[in-house]
């Protein structure tokens, strides 16, 4: 069970944790690190899903059943509109649906439902109780609580990219879901009528003012155009002059010229558009998406389109690079240069036809100045006359229009027309809603299970104990010379040991771990004194005996029972060796190994009583115990520790003994371990498993210098082998091996 690293330096062969320095965290190693916290937080996560499924469980069985009744409304796409074209249809988008799904879930429309359904008839009487109110509820507050309630009860959402809207309402009673479903349904169609009704009555009151207004103008300027004629003496049928009767025709001759010289402008420019267009990056839409100009180019793009098509499907067919698909991309770059060809000889024509009506048009604007030249008065009577008559008839048409539409928003305020409809109306549901009830139960699971894993976390991250042999080596930086397991106490079968022959000075035996290594030579905590003999043996290569000191940080971490038990061990292996309980303060091994002890180590310095006469023995006479006994509590026990006389003493042992183990009190609660540096070859630090806490042992041997710089090893006491591997899960093999019987390994 162990090795030697460099400089002699003993280690265990007990494997270690896993260490995150090493391999910077590779996956495996994080899976171990998950699979050993499951291991060991495995009851509580256990409990936390028998919790949850128990919990689950009675829910799904002593839970109220909700029932759930559905209500659908369809929503027209042609909407009504009060300014709309004639033949024109406006389509909405999604987000028109969504803004409806709002309305359907506002607060207008519950408060809508409970007016309809009468729901605030009726308030029940206050109930008291721990958390209850006594003052009765107002008419507000208790509809304020009925608006929560609906809104919490209610879903509405759209079936897919239809227009249509599924109202949902959740309740124990199956009645009262369709119910407050159909009124939600109806409150929303009501709705929708009066929102309407209210749009077409504000449109008519501005209608009405707007066609009041015109009116008086449409008057006023037929009066202006009335006194303008009878001022200028200007009669509807005959009684002009013959140059104004001229300037009119011209006028009118001109008004046409130029209308076809836009018109030819027109046409000119939209054939050079598409050429230009065209041959733009060989663009092909403008020609096959224009209006045709002749039949001629009307065959031309026939045949181009009928090119493109096959040319891109046989593309997507074959590929762009296959012979035919080439061949029909020249025929269509062709036909596209023979469209082009014509459009320019077109282009050319109407270019003609531009000049030629440029030119009456300018002919005209010299013949009509001409005439206003010859009759300014008579002209200027006469475009003022037409300004009036221009106006009178604008006036005349806008107020012709807002009438019309008057009348119309005066119908459709009589007769709304909403563009929602019921669909289908909600019934009661057969069958309870089991959607809440899992939900409700993940909830459950959920909630329980996390609380399960928190509680593991924190009993994770707060267990600051030392649980393995890799963890003392990466916290204090020490080897970790073996882990000692956990003595199993004998059974009742078990053979009586001898008892030692009265009057003699021998050792008492225990069925304690003490003496595991005499009793169960064969288990592991005998291999394990024996690897703590061998470490010692390693390591401190001194001429004389060897004095090793064993400390802990707080007492009851076994160490004195490892010193004794490490002491029969080495006197079982034949070599003498002394058991000193320098403990003067609370001597547990003297208690233990001979209780009935009148005089011991401090009488021998002092010189009251012998050596010989103050050692107690086993019955090998290997081994010899010198206990201590006080008087209650040795309050200068760190001045004997220190003092020269003790030095002596040890030096005076070394001539008779190959090793000297002494128990020292532990490091934390006094000082007494801390003034033993000139008396010990080297320590052994004895930690609990799962008790001792690092950040004690860590404060301990860092106020102590001398010990830690002289610290052989650590020994990891009282270890739970069978606990072991949920903390060593890669390794977990390694502590309990099958294989190890063949040597005779016991547990």
């Amino acid at each position: 069970m162990l090795h030697v690293s460099k400089g002699h330096q003993l280690s265990s062969f007990e494997p270690e944790t896993t260490n995150l320095s090493s391999g910077s965290g590779s996956p495996a190693q994080y899976i171990q690190m998950v699979l050993g916290f499951l291991r060991r937080q495995a009851w509580v996560l256990g409990l936390a899903g028998l919790l949850a499924t128990s919990s689950a469980g009675l829910y799904i069985l002593l839970g109220t059943p909700s029932y759930k009744a559905t209500a659908t409304v369809g929503i027209d796409t042609a909407k009504f509109q009060l300014f709309q074209p004639a033949g024109e249809l406006i389509i909405d988008s999604s987000s028109a649906v969504e803004s409806q799904l709002e309305i359907l879930k506002s607060e207008k429309l519950a408060l809508e439902v409970i007016k309809q359904l009468h729901l605030t008839d009726n308030i029940p009487p206050p109930h008291g109780g721990l958390f209850g109110s006594s003052k009765p509820l107002t008419e507000f507050e208790y509809t304020r609580q009925l608006v929560a309630v609906l809104q919490k009860h209610l879903t509405v959402k759209r079936l897919g990219i239809a227009w249509i809207i599924e109202i949902n309402y959740e309740s124990r009673d199956p009645e009262q879901a369709a119910r407050f479903a159909n009124a939600f349904a109806d409150a929303y169609i009501a709705d929708q009528l009066d929102s309407k009704y209210q749009a077409t009555r504000q449109a008519s009151t501005w209608l009405e003012g707007r066609v009041k207004e015109t009116r008086e103008q449409t008057l006023a300027a037929q009066r202006a155009v009335v006194e303008f004629k009878v001022k200028n003496n200007i009669v509807d049928t005959g009684g002009r002059l013959m140059s104004e009767q001229q300037l009119a025709e011209l006028n009118g001759q001109l008004l046409t010229a130029r209308g076809q010289t836009s018109e030819a402008k027109a046409r000119l420019d939209r054939v050079n558009a598409v050429v230009q267009s065209a041959l733009s990056a060989d663009n092909s839409n403008a020609l096959v998406t224009d209006v045709p100009i002749n039949d001629t180019i009307a065959k031309l793009r026939a045949q181009l389109l009928d090119l493109t098509t096959k040319e891109r499907e046989w593309s997507a067919k074959f590929g762009s690079d296959h012979l035919a698909v080439i061949n029909l991309h020249n025929q269509a770059r062709q036909v596209r240069s023979a469209m082009i060809d014509e459009l320019r000889r077109v282009g050319e024509a109407f270019k003609s036809d531009y000049d030629l009506a440029v030119r009456k048009e300018k002919g005209l604007e010299t013949e009509v100045a001409q005439a206003v030249s010859q009759s300014e008065s008579s002209n200027r009577n006469q475009v003022k006359l037409r300004e009036l008559e221009s106006a009178a008839t604008s006036t005349k048409e806008l107020y012709d229009n807002l009438n019309k539409r008057y009348l119309e928003s005066v119908e459709q305020k009589s007769f709304p027309v909403t563009e929602a409809r019921v669909i289908t109306r909600a019934a009661p549901a057969l069958d309870r809603e089991y959607k809440t009830t899992l939900k409700i139960v993940g909830v459950i699971l959920g909630v329980v299970i996390s609380l399960g894993f928190g509680l593991a976390f924190i009993r994770e991250f707060t267990d600051n104990v030392f649980r393995s042999v890799g963890q003392i080596e990466r916290q204090l930086h020490m080897d970790c010379i073996t882990p000692v397991p956990l003595w199993k106490e004998e059974t009742e079968n078990s053979p009586a040991r001898p008892l030692p022959p009265e009057g003699e000075r021998c050792l008492v035996r225990s069925k304690g771990p003490a003496w595991a290594s005499i009793d169960a030579p064969l288990s592991s905590h005998a291999e394990a004194m024996r690897s703590i003999k061998l470490a010692i043996d390693l390591n401190c290569p001194v001429k004389g005996a060897k004095v090793i000191g064993m400390t802990s940080s707080l007492p009851r971490e076994g160490k004195s029972t490892v010193a004794a038990s490490l002491a029969l061990t080495i006197a079982a292996a034949g070599a003498k060796v002394m058991l000193l309980d320098f403990d003067l303060r609370n001597p547990a091994l003297t208690r233990t190994l001979a209780s009935n002890a009148k005089v011991g180590f401090l009488d021998v310095i002092s010189g009251r009583t012998p050596l010989a006469d103050a050692i107690w023995s086993d019955q090998s006479k290997y081994l010899s115990f010198l206990p201590t006994i006080t008087n209650g509590l040795f309050v200068q026990s760190n001045e004997i520790m220190g003092a020269q006389l003790t030095k002596m003493f040890i030096d005076k042992l070394r001539d008779e003994y190959a090793y000297i183990i002494v128990d020292l009190p532990p490091l934390a609660p006094v000082i007494d371990a801390k003034a033993t540096t000139h008396l010990i070859d080297a320590y052994l630090f004895v930690v609990e498993w799962g008790v001792t806490k690092i950040d004690v042992v860590e404060h301990a041997l860092g106020r102590a210098p001398g010990i830690s710089e002289n610290t052989l090893g650590v020994v990891l006491n009282k270890v739970d082998m069978d606990r072991l591997h949920k903390y060593d899960g890669e390794n977990r093999t390694y502590y309990v091996n099958k294989h190890y019987s063949q040597y005779g390994y016991t547990h």
